[in-house]
């Protein structure tokens, strides 16, 4: 039941919509404080680099939501970033022209994706979970971290399993991950040479137990496995963790 009303929560446009603008604001507030701070979780960026990745993003998602690439092109007819002081507002208009884009689509409506989902809906996924992870680097960056809603947190273990794994060299062993502080169990292993991933409870070669956060920065690449509660092989952590992009 808790999954079920953790999905119901996450398929509400509206919920994401509100999150993405929520983290958005805050990345750039963060960001815009110190824009020479360096980034923890993206190594050689400062601040001001997160602001004009985001401000691309942001563009990007746009036109991706209303239709436009029909194909993998890397931030296709968006401007590179300014220097100084105005990233910020290259920035917040991203954000701003997102937000219009996202608020005027049908999640339904279908359009060219790189995953499995073939419509909006993926686009305005991917949004609020990128958004919610560059928040948390522009906050650790500038040493004032906030807190990560556990369905949220989920989520973004959910979508790197699902979209962004690489199935290239898999991990030697099976790791099961648990999340202590809500619904949210993944075993994951290779079969046939494949990754396989399973959201169900079940005994692997080795184990990884935290909060929904710290599995979410962990599995993303942004804290270490130290401080978490871990069982068997650590070295086959290692490699499922080396799998982030």
């Amino acid at each position: 039941m808790v999954a079920i009303a953790r999905q119901n929560v996450l398929m509400d446009i509206s919920y994401r919509l509100e999150r993405l603008r929520a983290d958005g604001e805050r990345l750039i507030e963060v960001a815009a404080s110190d824009r020479s701070a360096e980034v923890p979780g993206c190594p050689n960026w400062t601040t001001a680099d997160l602001l004009g990745h985001m401000g691309s993003v942001w563009r990007m998602l746009t036109l991706y939501v209303d239709g436009l690439p029909t194909g993998p092109i890397r931030e296709p007819g968006i401007p590179d970033p300014p220097a100084g002081e105005a990233v910020v507002g290259f920035a917040r208009g991203g954000l701003s022209g997102l937000m219009t884009a996202m608020a005027g689509a049908n999640p339904d409506s279908l359009v060219w994706t790189f995953g499995s989902d073939k419509t909006v809906a993926f686009f305005v996924r991917r949004a609020h979970l990128e958004t919610l992870l560059h928040r948390v680097d522009a906050e650790a960056a500038v040493g004032a971290p906030t807190h990560v809603a556990e369905l949220e947190a989920a989520d973004a273990v959910d979508e790197l399993l699902e979209v962004f794994y690489r199935s290239d060299g898999p991990p030697s062993g099976s790791l099961h991950l648990h999340q202590t502080n809500g619904d949210g169990e993944w075993m994951l292993e290779v079969i046939d040479g494949s990754i396989v991933v399973r959201r169900e409870h079940s005994k692997g070669d080795a184990a990884l137990r935290g909060t929904g956060e710290e599995l979410m920065l962990v599995m993303w690449g942004r804290r270490s496995v130290d401080g978490l509660e871990s069982f068997g092989d650590r070295s086959i952590i290692e490699e499922w963790v080396s799998l982030a992009p």
